[in-house]
């Protein structure tokens, strides 16, 4: 009897975490020379919490690129808070562009898989407002209508691939002011089933399995990233 106890117990925990959600609160900011970004995660019912924060992202010249501070906090006891800098420059973006076609490569159709992911993943909230000025009426108009048509389009891709629970919320409004400013303000909330990211996390090993080498391309990624 207490075997078959034991076995009732894992099965209703294994239960509980496949009908849980992996949360995700992204929060942008950027108002002149301010910029902040905040990426919140939540798993197991708020069990296990991670929070990432950039408040650094500053664009020196087209050499250095731009310089970003990450600070990563969580509530693992055994984890330690963590700081570091990185530098995202044209080296950095293309060995990342080479590292994506290596997991191309190590995976089999990698594409399709991103696509069924992503359709299972749910967007409970997209409020996004921009103030734009071009120091010129003229000019202010039309780069309303630039920044609408950028929305327009990265809204209707995500909306596209990802499921839209709540129509989003865009704004544009143009500040006809003699000097040029910029601010922005997003906020999104997203979510996908614990279970399902599971079941794509074995479904991904078995793609990189049908590879000839997949498992050794994948850990030297890791490995380096």
């Amino acid at each position: 009897m207490w075997i078959f106890g034991i076995i009732v117990i894992v099965l209703l925990l294994i239960m509980a975490v496949c009908l849980s959600v992996i949360r995700f609160e992204l929060w942008i900011k950027k108002h002149g020379k301010d910029d902040e970004v905040v990426l919140n995660i939540r798993m197991l019912y708020g069990l296990i919490r991670l929070h990432y924060e950039l408040p650094i992202m500053k664009f020196e010249n087209m050499k250095k690129g731009i310089l970003i501070k990450v600070e990563k906090k969580n509530n693992i006891k055994e984890s330690k808070d963590e700081t570091k800098k990185t530098r995202v420059d044209k080296r950095k973006i293309d060995y990342w562009q080479t590292q994506f076609i290596k997991i191309l490569e190590a995976t089999d159709s990698f594409l399709i898989w991103m696509k069924k992911t992503l359709s299972h993943v749910s967007i409970l909230k997209l409020d996004w407002s921009t103030n734009i000025s071009a120091g010129d009426a003229a000019y202010t108009a039309i780069a309303t209508g630039m920044v609408w048509s950028i929305k327009g389009s990265l809204v209707g891709w995500l909306s596209y691939h990802m499921g839209m629970r709540t129509a989003p919320r865009l704004f544009v409004v143009p500040v006809f002011d003699d000097k040029p400013q910029f601010s922005t303000e997003l906020s999104c909330i997203a979510q996908i089933s614990c279970g399902y990211a599971m079941y794509a996390g074995l479904i991904l090993m078995v793609r990189v399995f049908k590879v000839k080498g997949g498992i050794k391309k994948w850990k030297s990624i890791l490995f380096k990233v």
